[in-house]
């Protein structure tokens, strides 16, 4: 019987790798077509793997932990002859591209631009884009050697500031990076996830540019007696992104995206709510969040924060977001400065409701009011501070209005 492959999908349009989390079907377990047999994680989601075909599983030949590139085979289906010709596999061994850990690649002399400029003109072998360290101003100066050594530990030029140089001036050199490396193997550690490190390429990215945060305090007892009217309130993360999506829609040159010399205005409204999980964060996005009512967004908002918190967002709500909301009013925060992720221009955090005494006109006293801190983090290229402000006092009113969302 032919052997067809089962090859590591494409699964994204900026994934060049997942790890291998479980196997959910065993070897020699009868298996239909498109039946998920192995689960995988990415930088953004867990995602599964499917069969090619009708047929029996023969081996798997990947591992569990281990990070493969995109067109990797990660095992082996016995299929009926109809099927290895209908996917074009009728040798007994296809030729395809085997299944090794980027850790266990071999090393090269080439520099990263140039292992993918051979892997374009490679036939058959998918394209890997490998990360490479920006050269930043100010970097201080290090030897091809010390350079290449860097790239090799995907390190970033900001990590050699932990090391303290010995050569000429307090230049670093390799003996330098190789000494401290033997330090790090006495510490304790694991590898950091790919979600994690993800998270850390999009802090340092946003950090790239100026931003800024505002904040004002604002009533919640609207918004809560609003709540009370629906059968599953939603949640008050989900009136403030209504708001932004509102607001964002009425002036949407606040979410421009400044690439080059050009201010790029938005096609849609597209809000992405935080949610916590486990090492770390991950963002459903509500798609065209302006164009329906609050009271009919509970339950699609409810399956994307079960689907978030479970790794297993749908591929459309993935990315794509214009602004996203954080609320760390839960964890007992009242104010923060969140910073919104590269491709957002602003971010809205909101902080724990607290009791406090407000002055009352009408009754010319102090009155005690559920009240919240409201932030917005922005883009200072493109926000200045007067329009931060018409912003966040828009947001404001319509919190405090909550019939209008």
């Amino acid at each position: 019987m032919p052997k067809v492959p089962i090859i590591m999908p494409q699964l994204g349009e900026s994934i060049a790798e997942a790890t291998i989390v479980r196997f959910t079907s065993q070897i020699g377990e009868p298996v239909t077509s498109d039946q998920e047999i192995i689960e995988v994680e990415t930088n953004k989601a867990v995602m599964g793997v499917t069969t090619p075909c009708d047929g029996v599983i023969l081996e798997f030949t990947v591992e569990v932990n281990q990070t493969y590139p995109i067109g990797s085979v990660l095992g082996y289906i016995e299929a009926s002859v109809e099927d290895a010709e209908r996917l074009d596999m009728t040798s007994a061994e296809p030729v395809v591209q085997p299944s090794v850990p980027f850790e266990s690649q071999p090393e090269t002399s080439q520099s990263p631009a140039r292992q993918q400029d051979a892997a374009k003109s490679a036939p058959g072998i998918p394209t890997i884009k490998v990360p490479t360290a920006p050269v930043r101003s100010g970097t201080p100066f290090v030897s091809p050697r010390v350079r290449s050594r860097v790239d090799q530990l995907g390190w970033l030029p900001q990590d050699l500031s932990l090391i303290p140089g010995t050569g000429q001036a307090g230049r670093l050199t390799a003996l330098d990076v190789e000494k401290y490396l033997a330090q790090l193997e006495e510490l304790e550690g694991q590898k950091a996830s790919g979600l994690r490190l993800a998270i850390a390429d999009a802090m340092r990215r946003s950090w790239s540019r100026p931003l800024a945060t505002i904040g004002v305090a604002f009533s919640l007892e609207p918004l809560l007696a609003h709540r009370k009217q629906f059968k599953s309130p939603p949640g008050p993360a989900l009136y403030v992104a209504k708001a932004v999506a509102i607001a964002l829609a009425e002036t949407p040159k606040l979410a421009a995206r400044l690439v080059g010399d050009r201010l790029l205005l938005p096609k849609s409204i597209d809000i992405g709510i935080a949610v916590e999980v486990d090492d770390g964060v991950v963002v459903p996005v509500l798609k065209a969040l302006d164009k329906e009512p609050l009271s009919g967004l509970g339950e699609r908002y409810q399956a994307l924060l079960n689907a978030a918190r479970a790794r297993r967002l749908p591929e459309d709500a993935r990315e794509g977001a214009i602004a996203s909301i954080t609320n760390y009013g839960p964890l007992g925060i009242a104010w923060g400065t969140p910073v919104p992720q590269p491709t957002e221009t602003l971010i809205v955090g909101l902080g724990r409701g607290e009791k406090r005494p407000v002055w009352d006109e009408a009754s010319s006293q102090f009155v005690p009011r559920q009240v919240a801190e409201l932030t917005v983090t922005f883009d200072h290229r493109v926000i200045d501070g007067g329009a931060s402000g018409k912003l966040i006092t828009r947001l404001v009113t319509l919190l405090e209005s909550p019939d209008s969302l």
